[in-house]
């Protein structure tokens, strides 16, 4: 626990350091005395000091004298304790030049409580000016009249389309009663809405375009339409009043409005530029804002994020179609915050150089809930299929663990007893020749066992595998003869593979396994005869086809695998059962029901995806991705260990000291009497620690270190490191009736463990104490760990 804390810490001031050193803006820790300690790469940009040139001088070597005093006083307030807002100022350049910065200070405090020093950060305003100066140019340049209003009604600017729209020149407005511009019967309204935003900074939000009537130099009656905005001024909010002359749209308007308010459906027009040019009352009633909340805004604000990047590409290709109509589907927002799913019938509008899209919209909220429950429950089915699945591989992991151990002992015991009997037999055949054939058969009895229980790890993805990359056009290449006869001579195989297929990272005999198994299964469904296709190819998954299980990652590169037959098919919840281990639908089946549950334990532990398309009478067709990998390729043959004249090379035993290590005692003892018995000596450990007793004890006299890989107290591998650290020149290798968990560490100096999978025989352990190749079943190729 307390590593993983560690990791974390590690984790989190790592993560801290790459923000700072990532950051554009300027951050500068000081002690309490003012001077620098800390400088971001940012600060190395804007003041075009380096790092070293600063430390551990004054910070106030920055500060212009006319500032100097103010921001110091700031300083001292930081480092009694209390951070400060954001500080509009300026500083100075390595090259003496100012820099204009927003600033904040903030004190630092240590482990415990006290106040460190003061880090501050800064962002330079040199782009904010300029963009500034920018925005006052196309302030002057709008043909809108805009206006600033300060908190007591006073204009504190105007640009010059007041003087055309209103009549008044900008130096004239300047210092007015905003309530002065607004038409008597207006006057009043406005009034009270600007003390309400002014109130309520919620209200402002909702309160965004306004119907207005501005009452002109000369006495007429301006129609316009006035947007609001905000800006924070450092004193107080100034209200950004922009109002454009609507006379003539209004007239348009009232015509058309007249025809579309006794429509029942939401009408709705959209401009080239996205926003709402026109609507009517079901427009109102659908999203719960009143007209002149809606009108003039982008029709995006009422969308949910999700949905404006999809809807502006529709929009877009709307407005450039030669198709006078389509139908979309929307999600939209109301007034209240609720999602509406639409159903709209989308027309272009063209009329007197006017474009804009008609949108005639449906609330289909009852649709979509039938819809929606459709899947939730398809979704509930899966997910219980899934979790029966996964409870199912914890059942068959378990079971296939102690099994193993069971396993483990029978065949220890009869390989004793056989060694006996068979010395016997050749002394009197007649007599015990029949005890050495029924030992022969509790011997392959267990070698069955040891096959189904397997087949049980890898369904619960807890069989022991050493992935290497492999070339899938190679593999098919060398297992094709055994698949042809795995279909035997009343079906037919049919191979189609793409060239170049991408490299896998797997278990060579797990890909072996998964493709016999379906190949079996599809010859199985066949009865009659038929035949069997192999097709594979690459696929970068883009995400339209939702049939995998899990879901595939968009994006990602993989090596698909299609198995297909033409046989009698499956229903949907046969199918739902395929890869349930034991699960058959065959009457009379001379296998374990296993065969489907390995290929779904290998493609899970691979990271792969599985998918099944078959229904009864139309054949079936599995098809499994497996994720592509960018590492390089090994050939295998330079990957086999070679003898190396262990320390039983030459006569079996030579006196050698072994150090057993295993939780169960049944495959403790059985082991170690077999080893004595060829001339070793034993010493015995029921878990870790004892062992490591017993090494520290025998340091001298021990070379082999043989070990389980999962004991409770100390794990083989964490065993294996500290016998290796007390004596450098031991020999380790492991035992295991599965791999999980895996081990974290190899032994130091060794390159490759050897690696016992239980049961194991007498003969098999004597041979890789000698230095010999395991069996392929135990894949001796040496086991490193990760």
């Amino acid at each position: 626990m307390q590593g993983r804390k560690r990791t974390g810490k590690r984790h989190d001031e790592g993560f801290l350091s790459s923000v700072v050193s990532s950051t554009a803006d300027a951050i500068i820790g000081c002690d309490t005395q003012g001077r620098i300690t800390a400088w971001n790469p940012a600060a190395e940009r804007i003041y075009g000091y380096r790092c070293d040139e600063v430390r551990r001088r004054p910070v106030t070597m920055m500060y212009p004298a006319d500032v100097a005093e103010r921001d110091w006083q700031i300083f001292q307030k930081a480092l009694r304790g209390t951070p400060t807002a954001q500080l509009r100022t300026v500083r100075l350049r390595k090259d003496g030049t100012r820099v204009p910065v927003r600033m904040s200070f903030a004190p630092m405090e240590g482990t415990d409580g006290s106040v460190r020093g003061v880090v501050s950060v800064a962002h330079e305003l040199t782009d904010e000016i300029r963009s500034e100066a920018r925005m006052t140019a196309l302030l002057e340049a709008t043909p809108d009249a805009i206006v600033g209003i300060d908190r007591e009604g006073r204009i504190v600017f105007a640009n010059r389309s007041c003087e055309r729209l209103l009549g008044y020149r900008p130096e004239e407005l300047t210092g007015r009663q905003a309530r002065t511009l607004f038409a008597e019967e207006a006057r009043t309204d406005m009034i009270e809405l600007h003390a309400r935003l002014l109130a309520d900074p919620r209200l402002r939000d909702r309160t965004r375009t306004l119907a207005t009537r501005l009452r002109r130099r000369d006495g007429t009656v301006l129609p316009g339409e006035t947007t609001l905005s905000w800006h924070e001024e450092p004193d107080e909010p100034v209200l950004i009043a922009a109002t454009r002359d609507l006379t003539e749209q209004h007239r348009a308007e009232e015509k058309l409005r007249a025809l579309l308010e006794a429509v029942p459906e939401a009408i709705t027009g959209v401009s080239p530029d996205g926003r709402i040019v026109m609507v009517n009352q079901g427009t109102e009633r659908l999203l719960g804002y009143s007209r002149e909340e809606l009108l003039d805004e982008s029709y995006d604000r009422f969308l949910p994020g999700y949905e404006r990047e999809r809807v502006a590409r529709m929009v877009s290709a709307l407005f450039e179609s030669a198709l006078p109509s389509a139908v979309i589907y929307v999600d939209i927002v109301r007034a209240d915050g609720t999602l509406v799913p639409t159903e709209s019938t989308v027309t272009r509008f063209d009329s007197a150089g006017e474009h804009m899209l008609l949108v005639a919209g449906r609330d289909i909220t009852e649709r979509v809930a039938a819809e929606h429950e459709r899947a939730r429950l398809a979704e509930q089915v899966q997910r219980q299929r899934t979790q029966r699945l996964e409870a199912l591989g914890q059942l068959a992991g378990g079971v296939a663990h102690d099994f193993n151990n069971l396993l483990a002992v029978i065949s220890n015991y009869t390989d004793l007893l056989g060694d006996e009997v068979a010395d016997l037999a050749r002394t009197d055949p007649g007599q015990w020749q029949p005890f050495a054939d029924d030992l022969d058969r509790i011997r392959k009895a267990a070698e069955r066992g040891a096959g189904l229980t397997q087949r049980l790890l890898t369904f619960s993805r807890r069989d022991l595998n050493r992935p290497r990359v492999l070339e899938p056009g190679a593999v098919l290449d060398r297992l094709l003869p055994s698949l042809r006869t795995a279909v035997g001579t009343g079906h037919e195989l049919r191979l189609t593979a793409v060239p170049g297929l991408w490299p896998v990272l797997l278990d060579p005999g797990q890909l072996d396994q998964l493709l016999v198994n379906l190949v079996v299964n599809a010859r199985d469904a066949m009865p009659g005869g038929g035949p069997v296709g192999i097709a594979a190819d690459n696929l970068q998954f883009d995400g339209d086809d939702p049939g995998y299980q899990p879901p595939p990652e968009t994006g990602r590169r993989y090596l698909r695998l299609r198995v297909t037959d033409t046989g009698v098919g499956m229903s949907a919840d046969v199918a739902a059962r395929a890869f349930e281990p034991f699960f058959t639908t065959k009457d009379k089946s001379p296998g374990t029901g296993l065969g489907l549950a390995a290929v779904y334990g290998i493609v899970g532990q691979a990271g792969g995806c599985l998918a099944v398309t078959s229904s009864p009478g139309e054949g079936t067709t599995m098809t499994v991705l497996l994720p592509a990998t960018d590492e390089a390729y090994t050939d295998p043959e330079e990957e086999i260990v070679p003898d190396e004249g262990g320390p039983d090379a030459g006569e079996p035993g030579r006196h050698h000291v072994i150090l057993l290590a295993d939780d169960e005692e049944g495959v403790r003892e059985s082991t170690a009497r077999a080893l004595t018995r060829h001339g070793y000596r034993v010493l015995t450990a029921p878990d870790g620690p004892a062992a490591l007793t017993l090494a520290h004890r025998h340091r001298d006299e021990i070379d082999v270190l043989l070990t389980d890989v999962m004991m409770p107290r100390m794990h083989g591998g964490e065993l294996a490191q500290r016998v290796v650290e007390l004596i450098p020149d031991i020999r380790v290798i492991y035992m295991s009736g599965y791999a999980e968990p895996l081990l974290d560490v190899a032994p130091a100096g060794s390159a490759a463990t050897p690696l016992l999978e239980k049961p194991f025989a007498i003969t098999e352990l004597l041979r890789t104490l000698r230095g010999g190749p395991i069996r392929s079943g135990g894949r001796g190729d040496g086991m490193h760990v990760t």
